[in-house]
């Protein structure tokens, strides 16, 4: 009995509540009559910024070393007809890979880079022949760059190499010139010393002090090593040396070119 009296006061109170529903409806807030849902735009249209341009200011050193210098554009003949420098590298096989990159510094500048490569050439070698004389001549070289000496590394009785440096230094007379020394691979006997006692300020460019990393047979640079040292190289002519040579790196130390000639020597005695 209460069950069923329950049951049927629940369903007055749904038929009453729906009647009241109904006869209200007219008299309800307009709002309450339709409520329409916000819908998810397709795309959002973001507001244009009106405000002043971002200009960020590059200093003028990088934005100098980040643009490709105009000089690299010159033919090579063109080059070397207008070039303001010829260089003329000459050395053992320790130039392999440092001439790559020189070629490049010197190309930015619009100077001209002459190679000459004698692998296992010696003080002695150079100084008894005529040869670094006959390139001069043929070449007609404004600034000399020497790096020879790495054969010399080990040899006891160093300063009786000195006659050959001096007969060296005969053949490029008064031409403007820096010794590259060797890039040692362990304690030397004597040979940087000689070279720069004998060169004199601002004439020598110690490689000692470099950091190198090796290619398998211990002694030689790899690449990229050898690339860097050529940086250091240019920064001593620009900064250091007697006679200045203008070359800054301009490019990453990775960029590289070829000179504009090399001479690859035979690698025995005269």
């Amino acid at each position: 009995m209460f069950r069923s009296t329950a049951f049927w006061l629940h369903w007055a109170i749904l038929v009453i509540g729906g009647l009241l529903f109904v006869i209200a409806a007219p008299f309800l807030p307009p709002e309450w009559e339709r409520v329409t849902l916000p819908r998810k735009p397709d795309s959002v249209s973001l507001p244009r910024w009106q405000g002043p341009p971002l200009i960020a200011r590059v200093p003028p050193s990088f934005r100098q070393a980040s643009r490709k210098p105009a000089a690299l554009d010159l033919p090579p003949a063109e080059r070397e007809a207008t070039a303001t420098e010829r260089v003329l590298l000459v050395g053992d096989s320790m130039t392999e890979w440092l001439r790559l990159r020189l070629a490049r510094l010197c190309h930015e500048k619009g100077y001209v880079l002459y190679s000459v490569i004698w692998p296992s050439s010696s003080l002695v070698w150079w100084g008894k022949s005529d040869t670094l004389a006959a390139f001069i001549r043929e070449l007609r070289p404004t600034y000399v760059l020497l790096c020879i000496g790495s054969n010399e590394l080990l040899i006891p009785a160093i300063r009786k190499r000195e006659p050959y440096v001096r007969r060296i230094l005969a053949q490029v007379g008064e031409l403007p010139c820096v010794w590259i020394g060797p890039p040692n691979w362990q304690e030397d006997t004597g040979i940087n010393d000689l070279l720069k006692e004998v060169m004199g300020p601002g004439r020598f460019f110690d490689s000692r002090r470099l950091t190198y990393e090796r290619l398998e047979d211990g002694a030689h640079p790899t690449p990229a090593s050898a690339y860097r040292w050529a940086d250091s190289i240019a920064a001593f002519l620009r900064d250091s040396a007697l006679y200045p040579l203008d070359l800054f790196p301009m490019t990453p130390s990775y960029r590289v070119d070829r000179p504009d000639r090399t001479f690859l020597l035979a690698p025995h005695a005269p």
